[in-house]
């Protein structure tokens, strides 16, 4: 076991974003449709390891990376931000997981590719968090129900709390019993679409307080965008209004941008648990300034002025 301390563990592979903005309209077959931006960038949990170090937390990642194109360039990217590296594993073989976005009128759709998954990845991710030092495991999406206890059970034998966020994987439209997969982690941290997906709520509100029956204990944060963020703890329903935006450029991984910042207030900062969801809100209003979700991922000092001059 390493003995650097770390104060986040994160588990979740890289992606390679080629985001697209500035368009009229979206593509129709047969027709050319020019944009008027174009970035190559990291995704996934790149973004949530980038933004976390920014604020100065203490981060250790484990991905995979590929001997393709795409790795290459995510790995170059990580080591240009000085994430710590030594818990990513390089596999001698192509590993892709590319998504093409185009972003129009604030939002955005997805065309994306992926490698077939690490043969063993379960067991290198129990294999990290034996090896690791840290305080606390985020997840980067929904783990299987068949997969996650392990996971969890390791990092409670070291003492670390777990946060998971949900991401739309096809995993999200199988039918599981959720209440029971989403009351193991410590903070669930789904977006609004997806936490109406899980409860079959129609509403925000109706889905927040049917996660927080779940999560008996438990605390929900649900990401709505330009309304903000929601909590539930206890019975008790929190709600922070979005950060100012002039202009949305780009919302593509805003919602791993918001992760970082909420659980860097929340577990090294300690703040109020209003003051975690405007520091999320404020990283999340940082990315969809720019084009990629840690692009534009605020330093800690951009924070606190942002929460000085619009959260007062």
């Amino acid at each position: 076991m390493t003995t650097k301390p770390y104060d986040f563990l994160l588990l979740g592979d890289y992606f390679f974003d080629m985001i697209y903005s500035g368009l009229g309209t979206m593509p129709v077959l047969g027709r050319e449709t020019y944009s008027q931006d174009l970035i190559a960038t990291g995704g996934a949990m790149y973004i949530t390891a980038v933004a976390l170090r920014r604020l100065g937390s203490q981060v250790a990642w484990a991905s995979h990376f590929g001997n393709d194109y795409y790795s290459g360039y995510v790995r170059h990217l990580a080591a240009a931000e000085m994430l710590d590296l030594q818990f990513c594993k390089a596999l001698d073989q192509p590993y892709r997981r590319v998504t093409t976005a185009l972003a129009l009128h604030g939002e955005r759709a997805f065309v994306t590719y992926t490698d077939p998954d690490e043969q063993g990845i379960q067991a290198y991710w129990l294999e990290t968090i034996k090896r690791c030092s840290f305080r606390h495991l985020h997840l980067g999406g929904l783990v299987h129900p068949n997969d996650i206890q392990p996971l969890v059970e390791a990092a409670r034998t070291k003492g670390a709390t777990i946060s998971m966020d949900c991401q739309d994987v096809p995993l999200l439209k199988e039918a599981h019993i959720w209440h029971e997969l989403v009351n193991t982690v410590d903070i669930f941290m789904p977006n609004a679409r997806e936490a109406m997906l899980l409860t079959g709520k129609p509403d925000i509100e109706g889905a927040l307080r049917q996660l927080g029956e779940w999560c008996t204990d438990r605390l929900v944060v649900v990401k709505d965008g330009e309304h903000g963020a929601w909590a539930m703890q206890a019975g008790t329903v929190y709600q922070v209004p979005a950060l100012p935006v002039a202009s949305v450029v780009d919302t593509t991984g805003a919602g791993d941008c918001f992760n970082a910042g909420f659980l860097h207030a929340y577990f090294v900062e300690q703040q109020s648990l209003e003051n975690c969801l405007r520091y999320g809100n404020i990283c999340g209003g940082y990315s969809v300034q720019g084009m990629g979700g840690a692009t534009n991922a605020p330093t800690h000092s951009q924070l606190t002025e942002a929460l000085a001059v619009h959260y007062v």
